[in-house]
């Protein structure tokens, strides 16, 4: 027979062992629901960047640019093809002798609705060499190039 010291330190070993199982159990399921909690933020995070990159891709397929240069007069031709509107926020003209125009003046930065053509036309005595723009809604903006007429 145990003494009554015995059947208490038995006893109290027990709920110690009782506490330590528990215990380690709850730290588990904390540890997996944090990582599973990470690894649904860090999905949510790539499919909102995968989101954004389609959205730039649609974009800069969807708007097209064109200019011609005709004696010194340069006419720049933008159309949003795209189902939202899009925001023109630039336009740099680039020159053969590696120089560059800004265009920053009225009507930009000019938003452009579905099927809607911005028509720019400028006296340049320099012929150019590509005319690049921005195109953008509230979240994207990408850059394009003009094609030439």
């Amino acid at each position: 027979m145990l003494k009554p010291q015995e059947k208490l330190r038995k006893a109290v070993g027990g709920i110690i062992a009782i506490l330590f199982i528990v215990s380690s159990i709850i730290i588990a399921y904390i540890l997996i629901d944090f990582g599973l909690r990470a690894q649904q933020e860090q999905i949510e995070t790539l499919r909102r960047t995968y989101e954004v990159r389609i959205k730039a891709i649609n974009i800069a397929k969807a708007v097209e640019g064109t200019w011609n240069y005709r004696g010194v007069r340069l006419t720049i031709s933008i159309t949003n093809n795209y189902v939202e509107p899009v925001t023109i926020t630039g336009i740099v003209i680039l020159y053969e002798d590696g120089t560059y125009e800004v265009l920053k003046e009225d009507p930009l930065p000019y938003t452009l609705a579905p099927g809607e053509t911005l028509e720019k036309s400028k006296i340049s005595v320099k012929e150019p060499v590509s005319v690049i723009f921005s195109a953008g809604t509230l979240e994207i903006i990408t850059s394009l190039s003009a094609e030439r007429e």
